[in-house]
C-alpha cells in the first residue's frame, strides 16, 4: 500500500540538494530533488558514515545528520511512498 506524502521544504544534504517532508518530526523525510541525484545521496550518506564512525573515537561526540534547510516550497509537491497495511 502506497501513502501519499507532501513535500514542504527544499534545501541539502550533503552536497545533495534534496526535499524535506515532517520537519518538525524526530525523523524528517529527505528525497533527493531528481532520481539522477542519487549518486550524490549516497556519497553524502557514505561521508558522513565515515565522519561518524571517526568521530566515535572521541570522547563527548555526537553524531547528527545535517540538514539544511534553504526554504519553503509552494506549492508543496507530493510524492507516493511505500507505507506500512493496517
Amino acid at each position: 500500500m502506497k501513502a501519499t506524502v507532501s513535500l514542504t521544504h527544499k534545501g541539502w544534504f550533503g552536497i545533495c540538494p534534496v526535499y524535506f517532508a515532517n520537519l518538525d518530526s524526530a525523523a524528517p523525510l529527505v528525497v533527493e530533488r531528481h532520481w539522477s541525484l542519487l549518486p550524490l545521496m549516497l556519497l553524502s550518506e557514505c561521508c558522513f558514515g565515515l565522519v561518524f564512525v571517526l568521530g566515535s573515537f572521541l570522547a563527548g561526540f555526537e553524531p547528527a545528520w545535517p540538514l539544511r534547510v534553504t526554504g519553503e516550497l509552494a506549492p508543496p509537491k507530493s510524492i507516493a511512498v511505500p507505507g506500512s497495511e493496517q
